[in-house]
């Protein structure tokens, strides 16, 4: 999978101020048929957390992801490229 498909896939599942956890993203990917590892995508959350393109917080002992508007006009910015 291409380095931007997985980030429009991964910014597509949210939606409004909705917030995520981790594992919940990973069910949703699985569902969709995404073929990436585990790992591959909780290395990609955090590299979007660290760009600023979803706020991170922890629940619980879970992190759970929100999109941030920097995520959003990313999103549609890739939106617009594909």
């Amino acid at each position: 999978m291409d380095y931007n498909q997985l980030k429009i896939r991964i910014l597509n599942l949210f939606h409004g101020s909705q917030e995520l956890a981790s594992e919940e993203i990973l069910k949703l990917l699985q569902e969709s048929k995404v073929e990436s590892s585990d790992k591959a995508v909780k290395m990609a959350l955090m590299r979007y957390s660290r760009q600023g393109l979803l706020a991170r917080g922890k629940k619980a002992g879970v992190f759970h992801y929100r999109l941030t508007e920097k995520g959003l006009a990313r999103r549609n910015w890739l939106s617009k490229t594909r």
